[in-house]
């Protein structure tokens, strides 16, 4: 079997990037090895029966929201699906990778002002999708038939004095094709200076947000439905699509700052209810539409709190989750202007919220476990399960497959397995999807994971070259991703 090469997320010297190369050698040793004791052993103690196909969620319209439901693949013996890495990036060169997707066929990435689509499996690059400025904002979310949107400069990108890329207005949008490329359509988007600018997708409608307006446009065909101008007092923020749209609105100035989320009817713009957040919040970001969560900056810098709201936007309950104990992947520090449909560490269910607890450290013989994911109550805030992570192996929640929760586990040994695993809420019975070797791989936190198809991907969310020429020729390390081997 094979894990593949582990990567780094950072080019380093010559002398690192030998050792790495020589880490990675040991890691297919290693990994191997370890994969094959755990599955004879039992020590993983999860199961593995029968494979299925994956496939849509029932009942899904081309212009839905993609919403898959994984199964086991043949084997949980992982091998390479696709590798990624950045080549011709310039010495001291600092370049944003925003946008990452993964259907059945191709994987694709964004870098600066290019996104390049990959063929699973062959690792073959198929198409590049080019803009004149950098691609400066991406949602996460696909159709149902491979669509997707971004949002970009209309002005070639210049680097400053430290090498960092810079780039005009946000002012475009784009809606293009993940498997083939194929750019479908794109707008100028009706305001200028929009700096930064947000994207997501509902239903037949693609919404773009900037510095207090809006506009949301038809998926077939770019045509502008209804928008939203900034107010005296008040103005969009951003938006989470998905199943629903919701609305953040920001009103007051920075010592005065109030918040309200409104449901929005996504054909007209309007909303549907409205929730007003309490006063003394400082930052608030749109977790999911459906069922409704948001996180919220009670405290000085960070996300302090995850509340749930009805359908009709009535509090339901708040769930406290401190920055020095669980790991939500808001963002860092307030930022009332940035992207608000974040949080990709928190996985929200139909009845419940999953999000995992820091790492603890690790010493060599300890049986204490790495971390845990927590499962919150969407009605009662309180906690009503715990998934323990296995010594030394910290576990994180990806997203949910119908009803079950997809989780990582993330090793930091080049002599065992990262894993990917299928968890049944009510029992918490893991079932091992797939086995891969991540040694030298950053953290969970400072990744973009994707799971699809039965496939597990990792990208980064920018590059930094180095101050001289990447001495190897390999290039900066963008993306990996692991398949079935069988």
């Amino acid at each position: 079997m094979s894990f593949g090469p582990p990567p780094s997320v950072y080019t380093e010297s010559t002398l690192v990037v030998e050792n790495r190369r020589k880490r990675r050698r040991v890691l297919v040793l290693g990994a191997t090895a370890a994969a094959i004791a755990v599955l004879c052993a039992g020590v993983w103690a999860v199961s593995y029966d029968a494979p299925a196909d994956h496939g849509p969620a029932p009942a899904q319209a081309p212009d839905d929201i993609r919403e898959t439901v994984e199964r086991r693949p043949a084997t949980p013996e992982g091998a390479i699906a696709v590798t990624h890495r950045a080549k011709g990036v310039k010495a001291g060169q600092s370049l944003d990778a925003t946008g990452t997707w993964a259907t059945g066929k191709t994987f694709a990435k964004t870098l600066g002002n290019r996104i390049t689509g990959y063929r699973i499996s062959t690792d073959r690059k198929t198409w590049e999708l080019g803009f004149p400025g950098s691609v400066c904002a991406a949602t996460p979310h696909v159709t149902v038939d491979g669509r997707t949107a971004v949002a970009f400069s209309g002005e070639p990108t210049e680097n400053d004095p430290s090498g960092v890329a810079m780039s005009g207005p946000c002012n475009g949008i784009a809606m293009f094709d993940v498997d083939t490329g194929k750019r479908l359509w794109h707008v100028e988007l009706p305001e200028t200076e929009l700096v930064p600018v947000s994207v997501t997708m509902t239903r037949g409608r693609v919404i773009a947000a900037w510095r207090d307006g809006s506009a949301a446009y038809a998926m077939a065909d770019g045509k502008q439905l209804w928008s939203h101008k900034a107010g005296s007092v008040c103005g969009d923020s951003g938006y989470a699509g998905g199943e629903a749209l919701v609305r953040l609105v920001k009103c007051g100035n920075a010592a005065n700052r109030r918040f309200r989320v409104e449901g929005t009817n996504p054909r007209t713009g309007k909303p549907l209810w409205t929730y007003d957040v309490a006063p003394g919040i400082k930052d608030v970001r749109l977790v999911s539409s459906s069922p409704v969560v948001i996180a919220v900056t009670a405290g000085d810098f960070e996300i302090s709190d995850l509340i749930s709201l009805s359908d009709q936007g009535k509090l339901r309950a708040s769930v406290p989750v401190p920055s020095q104990r669980y790991v939500t992947k808001c963002g860092d520090g307030i930022d009332v202007t940035g992207p608000v449909e974040t949080c990709d560490g928190v996985v929200v269910g139909d009845r419940q919220l999953y999000v995992a607890t820091r790492g603890r450290d690790h010493d060599a013989g300890s049986t204490q476990v790495a971390n845990e994911i927590v499962a919150f109550d969407l009605g009662t805030g309180k906690s009503v399960r715990k998934f323990d992570a296995r010594a030394g192996r910290p576990m994180y929640p990806v997203r949910m497959s119908g009803d079950k929760l997809i989780a990582y586990r993330e090793s930091f040994s080049r002599y065992a397995p990262s894993a990917a695993v299928s968890i049944d809420p009510p029992t918490g019975k893991e079932t091992l999807l797939l086995l891969f070797g991540t040694d030298g791989m950053a953290s969970f936190d400072s990744l973009d994971v994707r799971y699809e198809a039965g496939r597990i991907f990792f990208a980064a969310t920018g590059v930094d070259a180095p101050p001289s020429a990447d001495a190897d020729g390999e290039g900066l390390w963008l993306a990996d991703g692991f398949e079935s081997g069988g």
